[in-house]
């Protein structure tokens, strides 16, 4: 299928696209996975440990013949009946978080789980792009850092300073596709050297939105001596062990 990227391959470079870890196959995470896999990433890495309920069908991409089974089964086979070549490598279970990711999708289900899977990317010399997709059922808000434009911690808040939403008004399937798409955008614009806002913000009751902090990657790398600056958090050694703990409100 030599023709499978015609409609896009004066836009997207596959020899960029090779490798993605994407935190959490829920609502957000199934989007991603699927649009990612299309795109045409060649590997996959998918972090969840959930199996599928029936309140996931009305935010999720997967199929009901799937209730019972674990999301990364889902996102797996989901990715092969459409026909992707994208090798999918599940993570179901606990162990530490892979720190040799140098892409990263996140959508997990606290502030706290964030915070520590940064600190571990933070520390990998070869990282490349982070976003962390925040959402609600009618807004969302998208942080992107590279390695050398990071300030995720001036935007993190513990969950508790965080108004909480009841389980019955949490997600929407559009709310999810859409900051799913904003994700993966933002991922090709790093990967392609394109300028990016390091922080977006969507309404949709009403519609409405803000961006902020371009960021040029070309004009902004910084590099003194081939030396980084690594960025400092208060996450402790023993806590940056810890990965992501079950997700059932996704």
């Amino acid at each position: 299928m030599s023709d499978r990227f015609l409609r896009n391959k004066d836009i997207i470079n596959q020899k960029n696209l090779n490798e993605v870890t994407i935190i959490g196959a829920g609502g957000v995470g199934s989007a991603l996975i699927l649009s990612a896999a299309i795109m045409g990433f060649k590997k996959i890495h998918i972090w969840d440990f959930d199996t599928l309920e029936e309140h996931n069908l009305s935010t999720t991409m997967y199929p009901e013949s799937y209730l019972g089974k674990a999301k990364t089964v889902a996102a797996k086979d989901m990715v092969k009946y459409f026909g992707c070549k994208t090798e999918i490598v599940e993570h179901g279970e606990f162990g530490l978080f892979d720190t040799a990711t140098e892409c990263l999708l996140m959508a997990p289900d606290n502030m706290e789980i964030r915070k520590i899977i940064y600190s571990v990317w933070s520390r990998n010399k070869n990282r490349k792009v982070l976003v962390d997709g925040r959402m609600g059922a009618l807004s969302m808000d998208v942080h992107t850092i590279d390695k050398y434009n990071d300030k995720y911690m001036d935007n993190w808040r513990p969950s508790r300073d965080i108004p909480d939403e009841p389980c019955t008004a949490k997600h929407t399937i559009f709310t999810a596709n859409i900051i799913a798409g904003i994700m993966l955008s933002q991922l090709f614009n790093v990967l392609h050297q394109r300028s990016y806002y390091a922080y977006i913000y969507k309404s949709l009751a009403p519609y409405m939105t803000d961006s902020q902090g371009l960021v040029n990657p070309i004009l902004n790398t910084r590099k003194t001596n081939d030396k980084e600056t690594e960025t400092q958090t208060s996450v402790s050694k023993s806590e940056s062990s810890l990965v992501i703990r079950s997700t059932k409100s996704r």
